[in-house]
């Protein structure tokens, strides 16, 4: 019968390792362009925020359009009472709902007259919504627009440095260790590595490749 390893907690000297810099000059370097990314993306995080509730509050209720008019039906359900659906004006919320509309209604009329009229009627709508949101804009913080591309500029980088550190592959025994040691760090603060579990098991077996490698090469 095989014995029970010993289990070991990581000792006070280990866990601050987590805290190092890479030697892997190219590791650090993906690090570093993560790093800035974050950074980046705390930056310009708070004031698209910020000036987004200011454009909230000036701009007043989002745009909609009046699609029509429903008339007041029932829901008759054996054994149930009836349900009342009270009538009313019903509308579009954004221009890709009338879009979307559009083709619907076309695909249930017959003559070119109806079509002709509901093209017309669809064009309608769109040039509604259209000035409903210029008018908008116009209430729109400067420097809002500019932050919210920043800030989409900034998560782009942020993913696409994530993704340069999932698809490292180590060359030495040191990147190894340094990858291992990297991809392991749990502490909250200052790590905003967060690859999901497929990626971590990608970056596993790249690890292990390069250790058989490494074994390999010293026989």
């Amino acid at each position: 019968m095989m014995a029970t390893p010993n289990l070991v907690l990581p000792t006070g000297r280990l866990a601050s390792a987590a805290d190092r810099r890479p030697k892997s000059k190219s590791l650090a370097a993906l690090i570093d362009k993560l790093n800035a990314a974050v950074a980046d993306v705390e930056k310009w995080s708070p004031r698209e925020e910020r000036l987004g509730d200011e454009f909230r509050k000036a701009a007043g209720p989002a745009p909609k359009v009046k699609g029509g008019t429903r008339s007041p039906s029932r829901i008759v359900m054996d054994g149930k009472p009836d349900i009342e659906l009270e009538g009313g004006d019903w509308f579009y919320h954004s221009r890709e709902a009338i879009e979307d509309d559009r083709p619907k209604v076309l695909a249930s009329v017959d003559s070119d007259a109806e079509r002709k009229n509901i093209e017309a009627r669809f064009a309608a709508l769109l040039a509604d919504w259209d000035a409903q949101v210029a008018a908008r804009d116009q209430r729109k913080p400067r420097g809002l627009d500019h932050a919210k591309r920043m800030l989409s500029k900034a998560h782009s980088a942020w993913s696409a440095a994530e993704d340069e550190i999932v698809n490292f592959r180590p060359r030495t025994i040191e990147e190894v260790i340094d990858l291992m040691v990297y991809a392991g760090r749990d502490e909250m603060r200052g790590v905003f590595f967060t690859p999901e579990e497929g990626q971590l098991k990608f970056m596993m077996r790249n690890i292990g490749d390069a250790i058989a490698k490494f074994h390999a090469q010293a026989r």
